[in-house]
């Protein structure tokens, strides 16, 4: 039994796709002893491209496309950590970053880890340290390979949080998978979620103006009336919207996210009365995406679409 386990190991891992590392540093033998240490565990199949500095390193991005990139943090031209924070500025979120440095000082690696760093190791290094965070980091990779999950972890969940929000006003919550920026009626209230101690976006909630209504008007117990004549106008009242905005921020606790990892909160709400073209992109995906309508009786529809980045 023991050795058919081992054979499906083995099968399983054959047919791995390869994940690809970049080793990024400005000494050869770093570089080196990085890639023998991890060519000789198993890790299932790896490719390696080596860069000298975070310039070059930002260079084979476009042409390697890393899973994980493991770098130094003090390099000539460009540094470890001006090279995460330009791969989040150009919105390479995917791409996991780790760091194997003789940097220690607190206040820099505070900086590394709220631009999505995923680990530190100082250097030197014990092999059993990097393995376990590099074991750790490429079964994350693999994973997303997948695909990402759904926004909110369940239809459920967000059913339980408008019951929450409307008590006992009856509604129906409907799937609407597919559901493009123009299903969604302007203005919209746009939710932007992060997780503590991270500095890019976790999640986005959008709202249309007839879920504000519907929402704000349920969670302030207001009769169909009042509902009905902010639906028709496209204007909630500020009470609507301070129970809408109420929703958003309770939604951050039903977001999706991996075991283990940081809380997610409300960073910022906002009203667009104009889309604007990242958003557009975002709603044109068909992953990582939880959309639905909500219809209740008296009331009217409104829709809502969660979007994992």
């Amino acid at each position: 039994m023991a050795a058919f386990a081992a054979s499906e190991e083995i099968m399983q891992t054959a047919n791995l796709a390869p994940l690809r590392v970049l080793i990024v540093d400005d000494s050869r033998a770093i570089q080196a002893i990085i890639q023998r240490v991890l060519q000789a565990a198993s890790l299932g199949p790896l490719q390696f491209e080596l860069a000298m500095d975070g310039e070059q390193a930002l260079r084979l991005v476009t042409s390697f496309e890393p899973d994980l990139v493991i770098s130094d943090w003090h390099m000539p031209k460009v540094s470890g950590l001006e090279m995460l924070q330009t791969l989040r500025q150009i919105g390479r979120h995917e791409i996991k970053v780790g760091f194997v440095t003789t940097e220690t000082g607190e206040r820099h690696l505070s900086q590394a880890r709220s631009n999505g760093a995923i680990f530190v190791i100082n250097k030197p290094f014990k092999d059993e340290d990097l393995l376990r965070e590099v074991q750790a980091a490429l079964a994350s990779c693999r994973e997303a390979a997948k695909g990402p999950a759904p926004a909110l972890e369940s239809a459920e969940a967000l059913n339980r949080l408008i019951k929450s929000q409307m008590r006992e006003i009856p509604f129906r919550l409907i799937p609407a998978p597919g559901q493009g920026l123009n299903d969604l009626k302007l203005p919209h209230n746009l939710a932007m979620y992060v997780a503590e101690g991270q500095k890019t976006p976790h999640a986005l909630g959008i709202l249309d103006v007839n879920a504000c209504c519907i929402l704000g008007g349920g969670g302030a117990q207001l009769q169909p009336p009042p509902v009905r004549l902010a639906l028709s106008s496209g204007v909630p009242t500020p009470e609507m919207m301070a129970q809408a905005d109420l929703f958003l921020r309770s939604a951050a606790g039903i977001l999706t996210r991996e075991p283990g990892s940081p809380a997610v909160t409300l960073k910022v709400v906002n009203l667009v009365a104009k889309p604007f073209d990242k958003l557009r992109s975002l709603m044109e995906r068909d992953i990582g995406r939880s959309d639905y309508r909500l219809s209740v009786p008296g009331y009217g529809e409104g829709r809502m679409a969660f979007i994992r980045l």
